[in-house]
């Protein structure tokens, strides 16, 4: 496990608070050179520490669902995980121990989208799941900022994870925006 001294906590703790720092304000506030600092990020880098750019949820009106699901088998548990990875929406997901052994946090820019994520789109409603539970809540107060995944060039026919959104009743009926990876996506991502 890599160590991080009480330096690097402050480094850290300056970019976490404003990521657009300069190595200059940050080698002041701490009494360093803006070499020193940018050869400390390098090595934080080096430890697994990244520096990232996040989107204010409330500002944009977010929604989020916690999806937990009972895979049948370690195997099936695998194949959801692959699934999921590239999903935009998807902040977050881990394998758990207890009831659920998958839960997931997803995204969605209104509450039919997020609806329509829950019941179609999410890893609940996928072949080989016992159970299935989803919390749905509003915009996280903490954090404040999310690490949600834009797709700039949105030119898939299919979401990644195989669905077809236009292919999708709710979509047709304007209750959901899309996956933002695809060309149907018509939501502000």
């Amino acid at each position: 496990m890599p160590r991080i001294d009480e330096l690097d906590k402050k480094i850290i703790a300056i970019l976490q608070k404003d990521g657009r720092a300069s190595l200059t304000d940050i080698g002041r506030k701490l009494g360093l050179s803006h070499v020193s600092i940018r050869k400390r990020i390098e090595k934080l880098y080096e430890k697994g520490v990244k520096v990232t750019a996040g989107l204010d949820a409330r500002k944009f009106g977010f929604r989020i669902a916690i999806v937990n699901v009972e895979a049948e088998g370690h195997e099936r548990l695998l194949e959801l995980l692959k699934k999921f990875s590239d999903c935009p929406r998807m902040v977050f997901m881990t394998t758990t121990t207890g009831d659920y052994n998958l839960m997931t946090v997803m995204i969605a820019e209104d509450a039919d989208t997020l609806n329509s994520i829950i019941e179609f789109c999410s890893a609940r409603n996928q072949k080989g799941i016992r159970r299935s539970e989803a919390i749905v809540g509003e915009a996280p107060i903490l954090p404040k900022y999310l690490p949600i995944r834009i797709v700039a060039e949105k030119m898939l026919e299919d979401a990644p994870c195989g669905v077809n959104c236009g292919r999708c009743a709710r979509y047709k009926e304007g209750k959901c925006l899309a996956c933002p990876a695809t060309k149907y996506y018509r939501g502000p991502l």
